[in-house]
Formats: structure tokens, C-alpha cells, sequence
């Protein structure tokens, strides 16, 4: 989890309108990633771009998998793991799908 939290929920490449299509529920609104007691907000742009609340830019593609790419102090990073394309603002989801341990992670959507 560790991996996850410093890389970001955590691509080279900037999305095109049918990669993001199954985004549209991010955009607009912070994406809140929580395990445990650390959490971070995550921001997703329709142009592919990323940022975070800890401060990572980079970019982030989707096909049937969100793949995050950021730069870290140690380098380049790229996370790649589940998404789910039905949550709505207010929703969360539960996942262990980004997890090397099977640690769980909860993702939820806050509006605006």
C-alpha cells in the first residue's frame, strides 16, 4: 500500500475521449483514496492529466484498467489497477485491486 499511497492512485500517453469515457464520473469531482488513517484526493482530467493533494502530477490512461503515471522523488512510477465506471459523487467503493498485499482501499467520489 505504501507503493500506492507515494504513487498516487497512482500513462505517458494523454487520453483520448474513448480511454476517458469510462472516467466521466471523476471529472469535475476529487476522487478521496483512504487506508487506514492516510488519505489523499485525487483530481482526473479529461485531457489525461493527474494531481493530487500530496502534491504528484503526471498523467493517467483507461482501457478496462486506470493506469497512473507520476513522478516521484525517486522517479517515474506507474500504478496501474480497477476503477469503477458506475460510482457517483457522495458513493465509495471498496477494492484491494491496487494493492501488491491484498490491503484494502477506499475509494470514494466527493462532488465539486
Amino acid at each position: 500500500m505504501k507503493h500506492l499511497i507515494a504513487a498516487g492512485l497512482a500513462a505517458a500517453c494523454l487520453a483520448t475521449p474513448a480511454l476517458a469515457e469510462g472516467m466521466s464520473n471523476a471529472f469535475g469531482n476529487a476522487v478521496r483514496v483512504s487506508m487506514g488513517e492516510q488519505s489523499f484526493d485525487a483530481w482526473f482530467s479529461a485531457d489525461g492529466s493527474y494531481s493530487d493533494s500530496r502534491g504528484l502530477t503526471g498523467t493517467w490512461t483507461y482501457e478496462g484498467q486506470l493506469c497512473i503515471q507520476v513522478t516521484t522523488e525517486a522517479g517515474p512510477d506507474e500504478n496501474c489497477g480497477p476503477w469503477n465506471e458506475t460510482l457517483a459523487p457522495g458513493e465509495s467503493w471498496v477494492t484491494d485491486g491496487w494493492s501488491a498485499d491484498g490491503s484494502q482501499l477506499t475509494v470514494q467520489i466527493i462532488a465539486g
